[in-house]
């Protein structure tokens, strides 16, 4: 399910450059408004693989902002006039869900706050969007980072080598990640499976061809580099990629990505794309 909230400002607001993180904490923030229970299975459960890595199934664009400017400085801020904007939120969910989620997010305060600075949106109207025609191959634009990475050892720790789409291996990375997210949501129909991450083959009872897939990058990648938990002891850095690219796919395992987000981090508003003509 993907919603476009229109939302408003009647003075200007400061809107923290680093926004992702504080906007998740507000999807979960209203969840846990009108069911406490849920918020927590999806923060704290999500759908795990294998008992292991926990992937929560959402994710949400960049904020569309109109005519906002970057205030350089040591605590680089957008700076947002009066007026309407828009974010996009996108959900895996059943289609049955559709007006719980409108009545959730209408009609609340969009706060995106860290210790330096706060700015408050109304969430003026929410609108369902329909599902596109999903075919066999489709080219998509991505419209928030997307995150993608393979482990690596360094110093004798595990660390995360964030891949660019320019990479050769990207695109088997981008579907090993897909699949895994796929599985893990689809447990009561994939009864047993495996996935290996380091050789070609993939074991699992899937409803589609896992060798059905070809990723190929139109144009040249912008690459951004994101905070997250800003200015706490958590704080970390993340690298996506904004760009433009053509997937030949199982339709159902496109509309999936498309719903849940491409690649990592999708609940901090990464892997957000549109179907691009």
């Amino acid at each position: 399910m993907r919603f476009l909230l229109n939302i408003s400002c009647s003075s200007h607001q400061k809107v923290p450059i680093n926004y992702h993180y504080l906007i998740s904490s507000w999807i979960y923030k209203t969840f846990a408004a009108a069911d406490g229970d849920f918020a927590n299975w999806l923060h704290n459960h999500g759908y795990a693989f294998n008992g292991n890595r926990k992937f929560k199934l959402f994710s949400f664009s960049n904020l569309q902002l109109t005519g906002a400017k970057i205030i350089k400085g040591k605590n680089p801020v957008l700076s947002v006039s009066p007026g309407s904007h828009q974010i996009l939120l996108t959900f895996y969910m059943e289609e049955a869900a559709q007006y719980f989620i409108q009545g959730l997010f209408a009609g609340r305060e969009l706060i995106i706050a860290d210790k330096n600075h706060r700015a408050e949106f109304n969430v003026n109207t929410v609108e369902h969007l329909p599902a596109p025609d999903f075919k066999s191959t489709c080219v998509f634009k991505s419209i928030s980072p997307i995150v993608l990475s393979k482990g690596r050892m360094d110093n004798n720790k595990l660390r995360a080598q964030y891949l660019s789409p320019e990479d050769d291996d990207y695109g088997f990375w981008l579907k090993e990640n897909l699949i895994r997210k796929y599985i893990a949501a689809h447990q009561e129909r994939v009864a047993t499976s495996e996935i290996t991450t380091t050789g070609q083959n993939h074991f699992a009872d899937l409803p589609f061809k896992i060798d059905n897939w070809n990723f190929r990058l139109l144009g040249t990648p912008k690459s951004k580099l994101l905070t997250i938990k800003e200015g706490t002891p958590m704080e970390s850095k993340i690298r996506g990629y904004l760009y433009t690219f053509e997937l030949t796919a199982s339709p159902e395992l496109m509309s999936f990505a498309y719903h849940a987000g491409f690649g990592e981090k999708c609940s901090l508003g990464m892997g957000c794309v549109e179907i691009n003509g």
